[in-house]
């Protein structure tokens, strides 16, 4: 375990000044502020670890090849746990891009017996944040798997925030027995310990707080997931601090039913397209 100063980052500074951070270690995300703010929209706890073998808690994991429990494999998979490589780095248009790559090895096929690459992308320019994951399966036989982008959003307080956009559509409850209900509310408001998976989603979700509110895009991803930790999950696990289920929020873009189904030599694409829309005059 390395402390976040030592462990391998690229910074991104687009431009305008908008900017990221990234780690090589998972190809995780664990900064992003906009163009003219100074105000980080990715929650990272301070007690996160960093280093290979660590998935960093908060930021963007990579969630790969397997999502959650959803699959024959470690739980969220081993994307997140992996050192990725570094392919290419640059200014295009008014934005900052960053590339990076993760092949199979031999610990990946102890775990999971397939050839593949995976690259991720991750733009940032004015009030956007692109993240992009591309699976290529270098197999010969077909490959299956679920994944997702698993964004930590800071929030001034998570039960005083909505998510827009889910009213009407079934979902797995995973704290009620993976049971399935139809949202019923026009607008779903966090309360404390959420873990929901929402299927066949609109690609445009937001997420309202009081004085500012982020739209939330993605295509190639079927499927959306809401979760926070609740009080009892920050204080029962050693990556979280006391209170930091206050100031997150979890809506991730995700594909987990049904699987991703590629055929050898076959390409799959999900985006997940983050913009602060309104924010506060202090930004």
């Amino acid at each position: 375990m390395s402390r976040a100063d030592e462990a391998p980052s690229v910074e991104l500074t687009a431009p305008d000044g908008a900017f990221a951070r990234v780690y090589l270690d998972g190809a995780h995300v664990t900064s992003w502020i906009p163009a003219g703010s100074n105000v980080d929209r990715l929650f990272v706890s301070r007690e996160a670890q960093y280093g290979p073998g660590c998935s960093i808690r908060g930021g963007i994991p990579i969630c790969f090849p397997q999502f959650g429990p959803f699959g024959p494999i470690g739980h969220h998979g081993f994307a997140r746990l992996s050192r990725w490589s570094v392919v290419r780095q640059e200014t295009i248009d008014d934005g900052a891009r960053l590339v990076l790559r993760l092949t199979d090895s031999d610990h990946s096929r102890d775990l999971w017996p397939f050839a593949f690459r995976a690259d991720v992308s991750v733009h940032v320019a004015a009030s956007t944040l692109t993240v992009q994951l591309t699976v290529t399966n270098t197999d010969p036989q077909p490959i299956r798997f679920t994944a997702a982008l698993h964004p930590y959003f800071a929030v001034e307080n998570a039960y005083a925030t909505q998510v827009c956009g889910l009213s009407g559509l079934r979902y797995r409850d995973g704290l009620r027995n993976g049971d399935e209900f139809v949202e019923a509310d026009d607008v779903l408001s966090i309360d404390g310990h959420i873990d929901r998976v929402y299927y066949a989603t609109p690609d445009v979700i937001e997420l309202r707080e009081s004085d500012r509110t982020l739209r939330i895009e993605k295509r190639g991803f079927p499927d959306t997931v809401v979760w926070n930790p609740g009080a009892e999950g920050t204080r029962t696990r050693a990556d979280f601090a006391d209170g930091d289920e206050v100031h997150l929020v979890c809506v991730e873009a995700a594909v987990v039913r049904p699987p991703v189904l590629l055929a050898s030599g076959e390409q799959w694409v999900g985006t997940q397209r983050m913009t602060a829309v309104r924010d506060t005059p202090s930004d």
